[in-house]
Parts: structure tokens; sequence; C-alpha cells
């Protein structure tokens, strides 16, 4: 009865971290250049047998035994594939047709974003919505105050002098990218980006997200069923338990 406890609440447990993903791809499906993310989840035997050896996970026992201990997240995926390339005529938005992600300068460091809705800031440089510097294969972009043009290799010029060539690059692992916030990717691990020379660059473009809302509304009402369902087992394993507990009592 403990282990059938154990085992539907952790079903409960994973069903709220899917449906916090599912919610938080729902609320940035206008967002530009979002990617969604997905969740995958394995059971506990599996996840134990795969990671044993592993030095960084701490697992209490190595019995795997005859029964189920319930479901356990896996990873967390990104869908990395492309959303739709939307016309705005704004000189400052601008879109990658492909995989490339734009470097940004922070404060952390180099990161990589999708959201191509830039500004320019009071020194004329091309900037995030945060106010991070967009780099080119130059450094910072200087486009001044004037018209400015991007050409779909990336190369911009201001009042028809090249000014720099906005860097686009890809990863070598799109699974080592983590989500840092703001739109902006980070690497994990070793690996590496590189120069990415297939992708075109779009002026006057935003990518939107790539977020389907029906499939995510869907996923919605299946994750609240199957919580429904282990949160029904919790009750009926928790009731059998307390009239066990008060058999015994008066036996004893």
């Amino acid at each position: 009865m403990i282990r059938g406890l154990y085992t539907a609440a952790t079903g409960m447990a994973v069903q709220r971290e899917k449906m916090d993903i599912v919610t938080n791809n729902i609320v940035n499906a206008e967002t530009t250049g979002y990617k969604a993310d997905t969740m995958f989840t394995q059971n506990f035997n599996a996840v134990m047998l795969e990671r044993i050896n592993d030095p960084n996970v701490n697992i209490i026992g190595t019995d795997v035994g005859r029964y189920s201990f319930g479901s356990h997240i896996t990873e967390k995926l990104t869908n990395f594939s492309q959303g739709s390339l939307e016309e705005t005529n704004r000189p400052t938005d601008i879109a990658i047709d492909g995989e490339g992600f734009f470097v940004i300068e922070t404060l952390d460091g180099e990161r990589y974003t999708k959201a191509g809705n830039f500004t320019v800031n009071r020194e004329g440089y091309l900037i995030t919505q945060d106010g991070d510097y967009v780099l080119g294969d130059n450094g910072r972009i200087m486009v001044g105050a004037g018209d400015f043009r991007i050409d779909f290799n990336g190369n911009v010029t201001g009042d028809g002098v090249p000014v720099n060539s906005i860097r686009i690059v890809r990863a070598e692992d799109p699974t080592a990218l983590r989500k840092q916030g703001d739109s902006l990717y980070y690497l994990y691990g070793g690996a590496a980006m590189v120069d990415d020379n297939a992708s075109v660059v779009r002026q006057g473009f935003q990518e939107n997200s790539n977020v389907n809302i029906a499939d995510e509304l869907v996923e919605m009402i299946t994750l609240y069923r199957e919580y429904e369902a282990s949160q029904r087992a919790v009750i009926m394993n928790d009731e059998t338990l307390g009239m066990a507990v008060n058999k015994l009592g008066r036996l004893g």
C-alpha cells in the first residue's frame, strides 16, 4: 500500500511538471522566436538502470524489484523547428530563415537568440529589447540614426556604406542549448557554436513562435485527466491504509 501511494504520488508530480511546461508554451505562443518545450518520462526502474553508475545521482539501494516505482522525468527537450516568418516592414525586425541564431553580448558573456525584434539605442547600436548588443563579425553593430539595409547574407550597410555583418551561428548539438530566459540560450557542457552560412537573413520580418496552440490545449486536457486519475489512486490507497491501521489497532 505504501508503494502504491508512492507510485501514484510520483505520477502526480510528473503531470504537474508537464503542466508547467505546457502552460509556459501557451503563455509564450505570441513571443517572437519562442521554441516550445517537451518533457519525456520513463518508469523509475528504467531511469535507475540507466543512471545507477552516474556519480552525480544518489540512488538509495540497487534492487529494482518486481514492481514499478512510478514515472520519473528523464529530460526536457526544446523543439527548434522554425516558426512562421511574419512581414513587419520594420527595418529593425530581422528574422533568420534556417537553423542559425543571432549572437548577443550580455553581462554573462555571449548568448544566442532567435528573437530578432531588435531596436536601436541612443548611440546608434543595434540592441535587443532588453538592451543587450547584437554582435556582428566586427563586434557591436553601429547602424546610426539613418536608414540601414541588411541583405540575405547578413551584410549591413548604412547610406550605401558597408558597416558590419551580422554573426549567424548554429549549434553543433542543438540538445546542448539551454534556455536562460528573455529569449536567450546558452551552451551546456563542452558543446560549441559554429558559423552558419546556410541560413538566410530577412530584414523586415519576425519569426513567430513554433507553438501549436491546439496541440498544447489537447495535451493540457490529457494531463488534467491523468492527474485526476493519480489523485484518486492516492485517496484510495490512503483510505485502504487507514482501514488496515484501524483494524490492526482493534486486534492489538
